[in-house]
């Protein structure tokens, strides 16, 4: 490869590793002109990777894009002046309640489709070593976030260094607005450590903390942060997220205990575990302890709301942007109306509201069997136990909050999606130990051969 070719697989891959590090640091990457440069990066990264013209449009690539442009012309449908006049009080010849609001939705469309298309675009190109790369993209942008949250928890800055805090005052948050959707990012870069912890090929366990221990280290500091940033969801969505990355990563030579007997013993610890913090944090425990009251804790007012909503136009939608007037609208008794209900705190809801049933149930079926064919063909147990933990750390927060939706927590997610099934099949020795399938045929080392397995 000459140095031009060179300089442009470099350039690809900067366009989505900088979304990666940069989306955080830009509230989460929610603003309108947050979401405009990450779509000039975009845009960016694939003029390179079409002038390097080494990127294979395979038909994952061909689905994800077929499935953006039907939801787009969906949406044109929904703002179309072509539909008869609606009861009040939303009556009007068009489905969406504000017709013009298609266009920036339609423009993140695009940026997530473009976002698949980079992601496997790079993964053809680097290789196995693309999934490495993400990891260390999303820990530096974890890193990022803990420096800035402990500056300002030192310096007692109420601030997300954009603008001063209105809410989640005393918790970290970073440079988000939101503790849950640092919580969030922390809980991600935790798991990419240990998936990076335990891609280290040596034989022993003890051997690997020699020389790996510094990935324990950054996924205890990311969990230390979450823990600081007191978000209920974001500690449900890590513990559900360890007890499917040690359930699913369990060696196979050391199985001494039943088959039923490890998962229990994996939940029972990772339960207690936190039950212990949530003792020795008062703040945190605090949080957990609002649950019981009623007054406090309005989801599922919110929830009751949005399925009200949603049976008075099940299959049309209300269009983008109208979940707030929708929620005010038919708002339960029990729902504080003076609150500004953006979301129902539940993105399945929410899609619900502004897509209608059947295209919601379609978005979920199809991200399903892209995750399903994703995972037959992740090359190693290793990376499919990286996806099954996000997957299950996204479906958790997405179904009790709103953060899943923020660029910062989707790109390490869709990146990974897209990358584990473009990239070359190459096998792996990093992950070797942790292979469904019988190992090559190859002769080993002596050394390694007399060592205990893990």
């Amino acid at each position: 490869m000459d140095i031009f070719g060179t300089l442009m697989q470099r350039l690809v891959t900067f366009c989505l590793t900088s979304q990666i590090v940069l989306a955080p640091i830009m509230l989460g990457g929610t603003r309108p002109w947050a979401i405009a440069v990450l779509t000039i990066l975009t845009g960016i990264g694939l003029l390179a990777a079409g002038w390097f013209g080494h990127v294979k449009l395979t038909r994952p690539i061909k689905q994800v894009g077929i499935a953006g442009a039907l939801l787009s012309v969906w949406l044109v449908v929904q703002a179309a002046p072509i539909w008869p006049t609606l009861p009040a009080p939303f009556n009007a010849s068009h489905l969406a309640l504000y017709p013009t609001a298609f266009l920036p939705m339609i423009g993140s469309v695009l940026w997530l489709v473009g976002i698949y298309v980079l992601a496997a675009g790079c993964a053809q190109m680097r290789g196995d070593k693309f999934t490495r790369i993400i990891a260390w993209a999303v820990i530096i942008a974890a890193i990022l976030q803990v420096a800035l949250a402990c500056l300002a928890d030192i310096f007692s800055f109420e601030s997300t260094y954009w603008f001063a805090k209105q809410a989640h005052l005393g918790d970290w948050t970073g440079s988000f607005a939101n503790r849950n959707a640092f919580g969030g990012l922390m809980t991600i870069a935790a798991i990419y450590a240990l998936y990076l912890f335990c891609a280290k090929g040596t034989a022993t366990i003890g051997s690997r903390i020699d020389h790996a221990a510094g990935w324990i280290a950054l996924a205890l500091i990311f969990t230390s942060a979450l823990f600081a940033s007191h978000s209920r969801s974001a500690v449900l969505a890590l513990a559900i997220a360890l007890i499917t990355f040690a359930i699913m990563l369990r060696p196979k030579a050391d199985r001494l205990l039943p088959r039923i007997t490890y998962p229990v013993l994996v939940v029972a610890c990772v339960t207690t575990a936190l039950i212990v913090i949530a003792m020795l944090i008062p703040d945190l425990g605090n949080r957990f302890a609002e649950l019981a009251r009623p007054d406090l804790i309005q989801r599922d007012d919110a929830w009751h709301t949005a399925i009200i909503a949603i049976s008075h136009r099940p299959f049309t939608g209300f269009g983008p942007n109208a979940i707030a007037l929708v929620m005010d609208h038919f708002a339960t008794l029990g729902l504080n109306r003076k609150a500004a209900w953006f979301s129902s705190h539940n993105l399945w809801l929410d899609a619900a509201l502004i897509f209608g049933i059947p295209a919601t149930l379609a978005m979920a079926g199809f991200i399903l069997y892209r995750l399903t064919r994703t995972f037959r063909a992740a090359a190693n147990r290793l990376d499919r136990t990286l996806l099954i933990s996000l997957a299950a750390l996204i479906g958790i927060m997405s179904s009790i909050g709103w953060v899943a939706s923020m660029p910062a927590l989707i790109l390490p997610f869709l990146s990974l999606l897209a990358a584990l099934e473009a990239r070359p099949k190459v096998q792996s020795r990093a992950a070797s130990q942790y292979r469904n399938g019988p190992r090559q045929s190859v002769r080993p080392d002596p050394v390694l051969r007399q060592s205990p397995a893990d």
